[in-house]
């Protein structure tokens, strides 16, 4: 019985020696899509740019910051129109499980410091910044040895009092 432990100790060392050898790889990519305020609060779709810059420690998991820009969530009743621009930038953690070499699927949880402006009749409405607890689920699909794409789900919530829900697409780096 303890031949049988100490076997599966030594194959469970050997096993994460690998595992940290083949990691240590840089990731950096970049994403556009469409953000959405999730609660109807009466405000339309908005643009999303970000791009992201990752460490990986194992295959399987790494570290993520990255730099978001949501372009306009504007008003849609009628009347005067507000519009509210959101940039933030995140730290995360990612985690990919390798179930097929060319699917890559991932989860990465990060909390974003962003900034909020809101505008309308020309002028400046009101400006608010604060912190918000992020959730992402994706897929990686790599293509060439280094350069791969990728689509995601995510979300923040509480950013200046409205959850933001999110898809986009991109392209992927990793080296």
């Amino acid at each position: 019985m303890n031949l049988h432990i100490i076997r599966w100790v030594f194959a469970l060392l050997l096993l994460s020696a690998t595992q940290a050898y083949a990691g240590g790889t840089f990731v950096v990519s970049g994403m556009a899509g469409g953000a959405s305020p999730g609660d109807g609060s009466g405000y339309n779709n908005s643009t999303l740019v970000r791009l992201d810059g990752g460490y990986f420690l194992l295959p399987e998991f790494g570290f993520n910051l990255s730099v978001a820009n949501y372009n306009g969530f504007k008003t849609s009743g009628s009347g005067t129109e507000i519009d509210i621009k959101i940039t933030g930038g995140a730290l995360g953690v990612v985690g990919k499980w390798p179930v097929h070499p060319h699917v890559q699927p991932y989860v990465r949880l990060d909390y974003m410091r962003w900034n909020a402006e809101a505008t309308g009749l020309n002028r400046t409405l009101g400006k608010d910044q604060g912190g918000s607890a992020g959730l992402a689920v994706g897929v990686q699909v790599p293509i060439k040895k280094i350069f791969g794409a990728k689509a995601e789900v995510s979300g923040y919530n509480n950013v200046s009092g409205v959850n933001i829900r999110q898809i986009a697409i991109g392209w992927v780096l990793e080296f």
